[in-house]
């Protein structure tokens, strides 16, 4: 899928809460027509995207491609993960380790887990995961 230079300065709209394409030439310190002129030649404009993901927190696939991802509520993760050991405990293939020992593999598992995917400590409306992600 291509991106668009008109979807991408949508978005940019939406993150910063403006309504004109001269707000966001504004924001970036580019003169009134510097947006208009890179929808028209279907330009995205990179540094500036790279700068609202930064301070939106939002992914660089999701502003220029629309792909979205999925984040997880922190606590949620945790408890899923483990459930998981602990049913592995019931089917006998963690069989040994301690509840002390699953509670602190879970929290291991959780670490690295939160390292590779957006995790977030709050919920959100599910707009605002999608914008996150």
């Amino acid at each position: 899928m291509e991106a668009k230079a008109s979807e991408v300065f949508e978005k940019l709209k939406d993150l910063y809460g403006y309504k004109t394409l001269k707000e966001i030439c504004d924001k970036f310190g580019k003169n009134k027509t510097w947006a208009g002129q890179m929808i028209k030649n279907n330009s995205i404009p990179f540094p500036q995207c790279l700068q609202a993901c930064n301070e939106h927190g939002v992914s660089l696939d999701w502003l220029i491609q629309g792909k979205e991802s999925k984040s997880f509520e922190k606590s949620e993760l945790l408890s899923a993960i483990q459930e998981g050991l602990f049913e592995c405990k019931e089917l006998a293939i963690l069989k040994d380790l301690s509840f002390e020992q699953l509670t602190a593999a879970s929290a291991l598992i959780f670490k690295q887990v939160e390292k590779k995917a957006i995790v977030t400590d709050s919920k959100k409306s599910a707009s605002d995961e999608i914008k996150r992600a």
